[in-house]
């Protein structure tokens, strides 16, 4: 398998000048009552991961004898609020299990805080700066969404606090040298773009393809990394803004042009405007889409009033990627099975594709927070270098052969896809042997 891609020089321009420009500005909201050196805090040992021998554990802020404070921004209101409204249950359900049924983390229990950032750049940087100057958080984790990260991340590396497995998959988050805060999550969009490329050319040779896509650095890496290794035509190609309210209109001019593919790199609810477009109609070219849009959400979006089974049924062999294990597929998988257990025990949410991904981002903390605990160091800094030294860790609801290691220059967690093709039923029908390491 090939080493992951990572088009650095292919990043969208206005993101990383931003970003850079944002730290040569400096910010001077600094808390003068936050500590500023390490002290030493007696641990707990009662349960959990204990402490160093020496009995005493490294910290400064957000670590207490008692607590680890994590803070999260995330769109909890308005059109976005639905699509991603499983993720704080399920982190919170899997943040219980651990305190509850594994003694916290390092002895102590984990305290999860989250804010609305309304999927709003000004905001996500309000919040940010809420959860670390008031809440007084160890680190961030899982902001979700390019542009809330967009408006958080140069403040939160200027503060020096971990920013940790963002929720998005524009790779400039994962540039170490700019971002040395900052961790991504999700495969990058430029990485799944070539990777779709890439299959369409070798399954669907002579098929001309319409784009639609997102008029951000989100749709931009997905439709131009497509479009970079594609050999055939693209006959129609539009984009939509993030706060459309209708994009009929760029349907139609697709349709027009008659395409044997519809290659869509749109968030779900865009994506499920699509689908009732196609079903109003009559219109039914193969789709490719985004990893983004997994598919229990989909259907749940395209099913409306006829439910998630009728949902299914619509986007059935539609082709999209994908690396946790498929809720639906892997219902008897042990790892699901205790996926469902965690959440009807401890308060979570109905099982599906978002509670999956969202309790691999909670593997993924615990398992920094108990490194940077053997380390004798949860001071922030310490935090962030216990996440650079995750080596070939699993979370247990990732595919089989995806595993996450980092480095102080990798900040890349998540590095392989799987083509899929949706079913009728909701499985995940995998269309290659193995995870795919890179765009090419």
């Amino acid at each position: 398998m090939r080493k992951l891609f990572k088009p650095w020089l292919l990043l969208s321009s206005l993101l990383i000048v931003a970003l850079v420009a944002g730290f040569a500005c400096g910010d001077d909201d600094d808390d003068d009552d936050e500590p500023d050196a390490t002290t030493p805090a007696a641990s707990a040992t009662d349960g959990g991961e204990e402490t160093p021998d020496d009995g005493e554990l490294l910290t400064d802020v957000g670590v207490t004898d008692t607590e680890i404070k994590l803070g999260q921004h995330i769109v909890q209101s308005g059109s976005l609020a639905a699509v991603y409204q499983p993720i704080v249950p399920t982190l919170q359900a899997y943040f219980k299990y651990i305190n509850d049924e594994e003694g916290g983390v390092c002895g102590r229990q984990i305290v999860y805080v989250t804010e609305d950032d309304t999927y709003a750049p000004a905001v996500a940087r309000e919040k940010a700066q809420k959860l670390a100057e008031q809440d007084k958080i160890a680190a961030f984790i899982g902001n979700l969404g390019t542009p809330p990260n967009s408006g958080s991340a140069q403040y939160i590396n200027e503060q020096e606090i971990p920013d940790l497995f963002l929720a998005t998959g524009v790779n400039a988050f994962a540039d170490a040298a700019t971002l040395p805060w900052t961790v991504l999550f999700n495969p990058d969009y430029q990485s799944e773009g070539t990777i779709l490329g890439n299959y369409v050319n070798d399954n669907l040779a002579g098929e001309s393809v319409a784009i639609l896509f997102q008029n951000d650095d989100f749709g931009k890496s997905g439709a131009d990394a497509f479009k970079a290794v594609f050999t055939g035509d693209v006959v129609a190609e539009e984009s939509y803004e993030s706060t459309a309210t209708d994009i009929n209109s760029q349907l139609a001019n697709l349709r027009n042009a008659d395409p044997g593919i519809l290659y869509l790199y749109s968030t779900p609810g865009y994506t499920a405007r699509a689908y009732a477009y196609m079903l109003q109609n009559s219109w039914t070219p193969q789709v490719v889409m985004s990893y983004v849009n997994s598919a229990s959400t989909l259907a749940s979006l395209v099913g409306g009033d006829a439910g998630v089974p009728e949902g299914f049924n619509r986007i059935a062999g539609a082709i999209s990627n994908n690396y946790i294990l498929d809720p639906v597929a892997s219902v008897d998988d042990p790892a699901i099975v205790e996926h469902t257990r965690i959440m009807a025990d401890h308060g979570g949410p109905a099982v599906g594709t978002l509670t999956v991904y969202a309790q691999a981002i909670g593997e993924t903390v615990v398992q920094t927070l108990e490194i940077a605990c053997e380390n004798g160091d949860m001071t922030r800094a310490g935090i962030m270098a216990a996440a650079e030294e995750i080596d070939g860790f699993h979370p247990s609801v990732l595919l089989e052969g995806i595993d996450i290691s980092l480095s102080d220059t990798d900040h890349a967690a998540i590095q392989s896809l799987v083509p899929v093709e949706i079913q009728a039923d909701g499985t995940l029908l995998p269309l290659v042997d193995e995870p795919i390491e890179g765009g090419g």
